[in-house]
């Protein structure tokens, strides 16, 4: 697992839980949380839904990231 990203987004009341992957969409801003700890922030590329899986274009490192909704928490945010 990726070392975690220290930020105040943590606790943001703006973010909001999204527990089906099938309400992403390409262009959303979200954060990858696991643990209370965000791993990964950034804007959604594309998902599949069937997969459980999404990709975005990581805020931090400009990569892209493949991330599993089984292993991690994903929270809507403003971009």
């Amino acid at each position: 697992m990726p070392s975690a990203i220290p930020s105040p987004s943590t606790s943001n009341t703006s973010a909001r839980r999204i527990r089906n992957i099938s309400s992403i969409h390409r262009g959303d801003h979200v954060e990858v949380r696991s643990g209370g700890h965000v791993y990964y922030r950034g804007e959604v590329r594309d998902t599949a839904p069937g997969l459980a899986t999404l990709w975005l274009r990581d805020e931090e490192s400009g990569t892209h990231t493949a991330v599993s909704t089984e292993d991690y928490t994903i929270w809507r945010t403003l971009p």
